[in-house]
């Protein structure tokens, strides 16, 4: 009972410090070890950012050498460079990574493009440099600025509110200079003197009614109706369709009364009878579908008279007599 009582207090005591958050030094060469498989894949890439979060998490000499040796494999060589500077006074004379250090350095030196900050002639000193977003020292200004190759944005803004920016593309060895110069201000028209003792009276204000008006010859062109236009279009349309289907009817019942002749009953039909019943019904049958389609044509015509726009144009249907009957006459005024 005695031991089991003592193993579970321990057990209790032990939970809550594994809950505990881990120590940065122990953060920092989880991160580390991490980017050290991607290094040795030679997958620099993924393995920087890895290497750069555990030296911020926890610095340590050997996570700033293999940083350093990453970023000159992928052609950062001004970072690798930097990177190596700051280590070198870390190592003890005896470390075994100090001749490797030194030799990477000096073999990196040539290869640095160089960018370097001048100011115009006359040109006021900028209140503010940033160097691909990132600020940099009034110091820069006329000094050699190491940076990787590439492309690289320079943004300069001076104490009244003026800025430029300056956009370079930099290859290995190559030293380029930048001249800093704000660019004009808005110029302003200087006040109209005044003479002494007179006092200064405002800019006249022009009459609105001696602004000029459009000339009153040039007449207004009233927009023409694309409905209107439409409707006459399709009523057109559908008389042609009631005119041609008239005709067939017509021809249907002329050949009603020699089919009669030739065909007395159903069973006693000539071929010509049988003919002229075909030509019949073809005939029927289209002046049927014609009647409808001009019927359908006349009435989508007229609702888009009536509903089209008011322009000086007047629509009436009225009541008409007609030959052989009936009718509705559509009349319209321009």
């Amino acid at each position: 009972m005695r031991c089991a009582l003592s193993l579970a207090v321990l057990c209790a005591m032990s939970h809550p410090a594994s809950a505990q958050p881990k120590a940065p030094k122990d953060a920092a060469y989880e991160l580390f070890q991490q980017g050290l498989v991607l290094a040795e894949a030679h997958d620099c890439p993924r393995a920087i950012p890895l290497f750069r979060k555990s030296q911020e998490t926890y610095p340590a000499r050997g996570t700033l050498y293999n940083l350093a040796l990453c970023e000159k494999e992928i052609g950062q060589v001004a970072s690798a460079w930097r990177h190596l500077k700051e280590l070198l006074p870390q190592l003890a004379p005896g470390d075994p990574r100090l001749p490797t250090a030194k030799q990477e350095l000096t073999s990196l030196e040539p290869r640095l493009p160089r960018l370097v900050i001048k100011l115009a002639p006359g040109a006021p000193a900028p209140a503010e440099l940033l160097l691909d977003r990132a600020p940099l020292p009034q110091t820069s200004v006329g000094s050699e600025l190491p940076v990787d190759p590439g492309d690289h944005v320079l943004v300069v803004r001076w104490a009244d509110g003026r800025q430029t920016e300056t956009r370079e593309s930099l290859p290995e060895g190559v030293r380029k200079d930048v001249r800093l110069e704000p660019p004009p201000a808005a110029a302003t028209p200087p006040p109209a003197p005044v003479p002494a003792g007179a006092t200064p009276h405002p800019a006249p204000v022009p009459d609105a009614a001696q602004a000029p008006s459009p000339p009153r010859d040039a007449p207004s062109t009233p927009p023409s109706s694309g409905r209107r236009t439409l409707a006459f279009a399709i009523g057109g349309v559908g008389a042609a369709a009631v005119g041609v289907s008239l005709i067939t009817g017509g021809l249907a019942l002329g050949t009603k009364g020699d089919l009669e002749e030739e065909c007395p009953t159903p069973s006693r039909c000539s071929d010509d009878g049988m003919s002229l019943r075909s030509r019949g019904q073809t005939l029927t049958t289209t002046s049927t579908v014609l009647g409808a389609v001009g019927l359908v044509g006349l009435g989508v015509g007229v609702v888009l008279l009536l509903t089209a726009p008011e322009q000086g144009t007047s629509v009436a249907l009225t009541p008409a007599i007609l030959p052989g009957g009936g009718g509705a006459l559509l009349r319209s005024r321009f």
